[in-house]
């Protein structure tokens, strides 16, 4: 099979194929259990079978797809377990991606994640205005996302994906169940962004709070039944 289609590499092909599936199932725009079928999602990207193999590979990796021999490639769910283990490693990882910014030397450093946070949050804010739970979930984990990359700790941008597909598929549900409204939890991140300007001691403890507060809500009884707006 030829290394490229159409003048583009397969490797960008993988990538482009790569992101456009893991957009979709972030997106929850496909059913835990749904088979995914390479020649379909192939002929849908208008690319060869090989791109979209190794774009399922790498979701594979990423707990996103379950890869089963002989059988297919199927959207994952996860379990009330699998969640609350990647939580736990979240809460933690947040207290090293935090310290790692808080004690940089680089004067730069935080004054420049401290302009990418707002941004992120002035995103969630007209994600909120306009009730776009898609879009206010992705703004919050690019938030999160950016301090982890900021903290100078190489292997933490590694596991970030890992950990963002828990991210994703809880705060999605809780943020509906447990907030009046997107404007209460966009409300809960300014506090992160000024403890970090001032490089305060106690930032690494606020955001492992703020990230154990979404489990504690799940782990409390189930919430009434929500009227209609």
């Amino acid at each position: 099979m030829s290394d490229s289609e159409g003048g583009l590499s397969r490797a960008l092909l993988s990538e482009q194929a790569y992101e456009l599936l893991r957009d979709q199932l972030l997106a929850a725009e496909h059913a835990p259990g749904t088979r995914l079928v390479e020649s379909e999602i192939a002929r849908r990207l208008e690319v060869s079978q090989a791109p979209v193999r190794d774009a399922l590979r790498r979701l594979a990796h990423e707990g996103l797809v379950l890869q089963l021999p002989r059988r297919g490639s199927f959207v994952a769910g996860m379990s009330a377990a699998e969640a609350r283990n990647a939580y736990a490693v979240r809460a933690a990882l947040e207290v090293v991606a935090v310290d790692g910014v808080v004690e940089s030397s680089d004067p730069n450093l935080v004054p420049t994640l401290v302009a990418a946070l707002e941004g992120h949050l002035a995103a969630m804010v007209a994600a909120a205005e306009s009730d776009d739970i898609a879009q206010f979930v992705a703004a919050d984990a690019a938030f999160h996302r950016t301090v982890w990359e900021t903290s100078g700790n190489d292997l933490l941008t590694r596991i970030w994906p890992m950990v963002e597909v828990a991210m994703r598929n809880l705060t999605v549900v809780s943020n509906r169940l447990y907030y009046k409204r997107l404007s209460d939890v966009a409300a809960t991140h300014p506090p992160l962004v000024e403890a970090l300007r001032r490089r305060d001691p106690a930032a690494a403890q606020m955001f492992q709070e703020h990230c154990l507060d979404v489990w504690s809500h799940a782990e409390e009884e189930p919430p009434a039944p929500r009227s209609a707006p």
